[in-house]
C-alpha cells in the first residue's frame, strides 16, 4: 500500500510537468527530468527520443516554437513501486500561435523515479485519441 503523501508527491512532479510546458520554460522542463541516457520521450507523432539531450532539445524546440498552451490533464491511473512510480492521463490540449488555436486530446503514460532530487521523469510517452476509432476515448 502507498502512502497518500508518496502519491501525492507523484502527482505534483506530475503537475510539474504541465506547469513547465504551459509556462513554456526550458528551465523548468529540464528541473522535472532524471539527467542521464536512460529517459526517453515519445511525442504525438514522432520518433522515440533516448538520453537526456535530445529530449531535452526536442523540448526546446516545442517550447521554442509554441505560442500559447493549455493543458486540463485528467488523471486516470497512478502506481507506484517504489522507487519508481507512473501517471497514466489524457491530456486535453488547447495550444496556438499565428494560426490560431487548436484542440487536441493526448493519452500519455509519464514514468518517474525518486532519486535525491525527488520524482523525476524518465519516460514521457504521448498517443494522440482519436475519436469513433475502436478503443478511442
Amino acid at each position: 500500500m502507498t502512502s497518500d503523501a508518496i502519491r501525492e508527491q507523484v502527482l505534483a512532479a506530475n503537475r510539474a510537468f504541465y506547469d513547465a510546458f504551459e509556462a513554456l520554460d526550458p528551465v523548468a522542463m529540464e528541473a522535472c527530468w532524471e539527467d542521464g541516457d536512460g529517459v526517453a520521450c515519445l511525442h504525438p507523432g514522432g520518433p522515440w527520443l533516448h538520453g537526456a539531450a535530445a529530449v531535452q532539445g526536442s523540448w526546446d524546440v516545442i517550447l521554442g516554437h509554441t505560442g500559447y498552451i493549455e493543458f486540463d490533464v485528467q488523471v486516470r491511473g497512478l502506481r507506484v513501486a517504489d522507487p519508481v512510480a507512473w501517471v497514466t492521463c489524457v491530456e486535453r490540449i488547447r495550444a496556438g500561435g499565428a494560426g490560431g488555436v487548436a484542440a487536441a486530446e493526448v493519452a500519455a503514460t509519464n514514468v518517474f523515479v525518486l532519486g535525491p532530487q525527488g520524482w523525476r521523469m524518465v519516460l514521457h510517452h504521448g498517443s494522440p485519441v482519436v475519436r469513433g476509432s475502436p478503443g478511442g476515448a
